[in-house]
């Protein structure tokens, strides 16, 4: 057999297993009544976390044929063709977040990670380049309401992503020529729609485009400074309902993992405020959604990415070097705060990263990690959507929502058993915590 005849049957040789380990998992999980909400109708109660059968039947020793699975389910949903067949907000293109340019972003990163990956005879950097040419040149540069500057920008995502994906450096000057043009939310600090998600696009750009560096550097910087200029950190899309946020997506934490990892030297400046957030953990592992004298401390119930737990692991796992007289506290951090993801992190609404149990599955380490991604596997997933069991996400494709975020899990799992390093670090929260 030939090279190329092999390499175009791995895609079914990999679903074939990845239905025979479905089915095997499935043949051996202890009959059980069927998952229970909490009273609070946010997460399903674990019940592994007394019964080791329960754990030990859940392992999943091979990632990669549900890597597989998930993108061909992606490919089958949302495939890179006109008109865009996406469901968020009547299919608007939002950057990282939803559209095609965050499913580009992913297979950008599966040519990085598993460059000799094929569905269907075609490579990552092929779907990447596919799902780069989906009329994304109609988004305008500038910054509106619904956009703000960074994650969620398209104009900005794209030629962060082209400017990877190609290694073109007119794309990178299209994206910092940009940045002092986006002034309508300048108090705008955090990730999703803030200068600290600009950190984030800068700081991939370099990673896959080294010569970028002589450009980027001193916008990265700039905007560094302009970031630390504003203490407190708060959000709110009105003026006069301002939050002190803390968490990953909208609040302190993500803010200092972005200026951090983009350049370490600023880490001795935000140091005080890492030790109010590390001070702020509740007693049961988990942070409130916000650091405000006057808040009710409502939100502790909150155990995802965006507020609360996993999206404070993801971030002090990544930038915990950078803090040495931090670490034994970090470390007990994220210990004790692994606690509350394992009991109270199995979100009811559909797997994703942002708000989801693949997103608080990774903070794991195994068995418990396998655990909770076995109910982001397809077949689950697809019985638990038809069956009411999951609330069905508003995106069906997008990376933070949907099916793409599900893959980028299966991506960071199969990194980590192929034994090429920490995903967390390596890989990270796109757009958040990844180089």
């Amino acid at each position: 057999m030939s090279e190329s005849e092999s390499a175009s049957q791995q895609p079914e040789a990999e679903e074939q297993a990845g239905e025979r380990h479905h089915q095997r998992l499935l043949s051996i999980i202890p009959k059980q009544r069927p998952l229970r909400p909490d009273p609070s109708g946010r997460y399903f109660i674990n019940e592994a976390q007394h019964d080791s059968t329960r754990l030990a039947a859940r392992m999943i020793p091979l990632a990669a044929p549900h890597l597989l699975a998930s993108l061909t389910n992606l490919l089958a949903t949302a495939p890179p063709s006109l008109p865009w067949s996406g469901a968020f907000a009547k299919g608007l293109y939002c950057g990282l977040f939803v559209g095609p340019t965050s499913i580009a972003y992913l297979f950008l990163w599966l040519s990085k990670t598993h460059p000799d990956l094929l569905i269907d005879g075609k490579s990552p950097a092929d779907y990447c380049a596919a799902y780069l040419a989906l009329d994304q040149d109609k988004y305008g540069p500038e910054e509106t309401n619904r956009s703000g500057c960074s994650l969620n920008h398209e104009f900005m995502c794209y030629n962060a992503v082209k400017a990877c994906h190609t290694q073109d450096l007119r794309y990178v000057r299209a994206f910092v020529d940009n940045i002092d043009k986006l002034t309508m939310r300048p108090a705008f600090i955090e990730v999703l729609f803030g200068r600290a998600g600009l950190l984030s696009l800068m700081r991939t750009v370099k990673y896959f485009v080294p010569a970028a560096g002589e450009i980027l550097d001193p916008h990265v910087d700039a905007v560094i400074e302009h970031c630390l200029s504003y203490d407190p950190w708060t959000f709110g899309v009105r003026p006069d309902h301002q939050k002190r946020y803390i968490g990953a997506a909208h609040g302190d934490i993500g803010i200092i993992a972005s200026i951090v990892l983009s350049n370490a030297s600023y880490a001795p400046r935000v140091q005080p405020r890492l030790e109010r957030i590390l001070a702020l953990q509740l007693e049961d592992g988990n942070w409130p959604a916000c650091d405000d004298d006057d808040s009710e401390k409502k939100g502790e119930e909150l155990v995802q990415f965006c507020h609360g737990a996993p999206g404070m692991i993801w971030c002090l796992v990544a930038i915990q070097p950078f803090f040495p007289d931090l670490r034994d506290r970090i470390e007990a951090a994220v210990d004790k705060a692994r606690g509350v993801v394992w009991e109270k992190g199995m979100l009811t609404k559909e797997p994703c990263l942002c708000h989801g149990i693949t997103g608080n599955a990774l903070t794991l380490t195994e068995p418990q990690r396998s655990h909770f991604l076995f109910y982001a596997t397809a077949g689950i997933v697809k019985n638990g959507l038809a069956d009411g069991a999951f609330e069905k996400s508003s995106d069906e494709s997008g990376l933070w929502w949907s099916e793409a975020g599900r893959a980028w899990g299966w991506m960071m799992m199969d990194y980590e058993q192929s034994g090429r390093g920490n995903s967390l670090r390596d890989i990270g929260f796109p757009g958040v915590t990844n180089p």
